[in-house]
């Protein structure tokens, strides 16, 4: 094991379970579905949302995890009693969902220069933080701030389904008429980043693809 310096922090412990995780069994565990999780609370009057501080060190480990997650130092050997990193099931034990993409529209064609920036090279060395990268932050930043709360759907009323697409991804905005049937309530938001050989559709096919990412995800 090795502390690692962490500006403005306090030393991280790295410890080396390459050789564990080779004889690991991967322990998949489906993440819970965001469109399922909103019908279930559709009709809720109270909603309580929480989240945990250095979630990681939440989990306790069992017995006989602790004794082969042990390691040396040279104070002596040592077994952790919460789960650590570097292990391979971790994240699958425990991951932090994002979900800005489902409140901002277009997000995957707003984020593009951010996303292009980890790609390739970029990844394994420093990321060149361009103007384009710099615009596309402040209004992400912008949209968080300003665009509507989004809304449980009503399953008795008959839903909306509004396209858009440019050269960089499409997106889809689902809604339903309010009570005053004039205002439109958006219930998510939806957008994905085009491969190279569909920046090649026609405005047409963009569109109706929007559609069918739609129709997919709820």
């Amino acid at each position: 094991m090795i502390l690692v310096e962490a500006p403005g922090k306090d030393p991280r412990p790295c410890i080396d379970y390459r050789n564990l995780n080779k004889i690991t069994k991967t322990k998949f565990f489906p993440l819970p579905n965001i469109e399922e999780r909103i019908e279930i609370v559709s009709s809720a009057q109270y909603i309580t949302v929480l989240d945990l501080s250095k979630g990681y060190w939440q989990i306790p480990l069992t017995e006989r995890a602790q004794r082969l997650a042990a390691f040396v130092t040279n104070f002596g050997t040592y077994k952790p009693l919460r789960l650590p990193f570097g292990l391979k099931n971790a994240p699958y034990e425990f991951r932090l969902a994002g979900y800005y993409s489902r409140y901002i529209p277009m997000f995957s064609s707003i984020a593009a220069p951010l996303t292009d920036s980890l790609k390739g090279k970029a990844r394994k060395g420093p990321i060149t933080w361009t103007k384009e990268c710099e615009e596309a932050f402040d209004e992400l930043k912008n949209c968080l701030c300003n665009y509507p709360v989004l809304y449980s759907p009503d399953y008795q009323k008959p839903f909306i389904v509004e396209t858009d697409a440019s050269d960089q991804g499409m997106g889809v905005v689902l809604s339903q008429l309010a009570d005053n049937e004039t205002e439109e309530h958006p219930i998510i938001y939806l957008s994905k980043k085009f491969k190279s050989v569909e920046k090649r559709y026609s405005v047409s096919e963009k569109e109706c693809a929007g559609h069918h990412l739609c129709s997919f995800k709820t």
